[in-house]
């Protein structure tokens, strides 16, 4: 015969008003225990916005310059060597966009693609170990580092081996690819390694490596974003494809007044 135990009532009521703290308690557990990733951080990152006149330009929008109607064909640059105010390297996640140090930025839209390029990278993310909110100076380049393995895209990791950011197999990457158009005409920033002959032994880099230093002292605010002015990089700029800047014999004037106006705040964390 089965006997039936009765348990006073005061016990009772207190295991029911524990019953959902019990139950907190007993959920916790189990998530350490099995080592589940549910309340893992992602990693820090900073977006990347492309801006004219200050505002973002979304894709397939005229820009109002030399006339209006220009549009942004192809913005592409590569970011590497991040560093903080102490100079302590800050490694990034590996991933098709970013090796440890090298970051592709690619502000394009789906429907913005030309010639099967792949979809747009705006953000850098770092290694979980960065923490973004102790670094008071951002460090960092614009351009690829030069070294003796850098030349050949085919054998380089992705984001390297895009072969539009080349300016051939042996005379290295372009570290940014800015190209606009209207109905009639185009206009285009091609930065990179000059100097290079194709046929250029792999073991000598390129005269003029071109590399830009940034150094952004942290903002107020939430400092999650860097943005990348197009209309201060293209400060008194007449744009026609005559007066393009892509390091080519007669561009010296062109090319000297963007490479100026790249020091000039066209890149800001905000």
């Amino acid at each position: 015969m089965i006997k039936h135990l009765k348990f006073p009532e005061a016990l009772i009521q207190r295991l029911c008003d524990r019953a959902p703290m019990l139950m907190v308690g007993w959920l916790a557990s189990v998530l350490l225990l099995s080592g589940c990733s549910f309340f893992a951080s992602s990693p820090p990152r900073l977006k990347v916005e492309l801006r004219y006149d200050d505002k973002p330009v979304p894709c397939g929008t005229a820009l109002g310059m030399s006339g209006g109607g220009w549009y942004l064909e192809h913005s592409k640059f590569y970011l590497s060597e991040f560093r903080d105010q102490n100079g302590a390297q800050l490694k990034l996640e590996n991933s098709k966009w970013q090796t440890d140090n090298v970051v592709l930025v690619s502000i394009e839209q789906k429907d913005c693609w030309r010639g099967g390029e792949m979809p747009g990278n705006h953000q850098i993310r770092f290694s979980k170990e960065v923490d973004l909110g102790t670094i008071e100076r951002l460090q960092f380049v614009l351009g690829v580092p030069m070294s003796p393995v850098s030349q050949n895209p085919l054998t380089q990791p992705s984001p390297l081996n895009l072969s539009s950011m080349f300016w051939s197999v042996q005379s290295g990457h372009k570290f940014a690819r800015i190209e606009l158009s209207s109905v009639s005409d185009t206009w285009a920033f091609h930065l990179g390694g000059v100097d290079c002959a194709d046929n250029q032994s792999a073991a000598q880099p390129c005269y003029k490596a071109n590399l830009l230093e940034f150094e952004l002292t942290r903002p107020e605010g939430a400092a999650n974003t860097l943005v990348f002015h197009i209309d201060r990089l293209l400060k008194g700029i007449e744009l026609n494809k005559a007066n393009s800047c892509t390091f080519q014999p007669g561009e010296s004037e062109t090319c000297e007044m963007v490479l100026n106006n790249l020091h000039e705040s066209v890149i800001e964390w905000i």
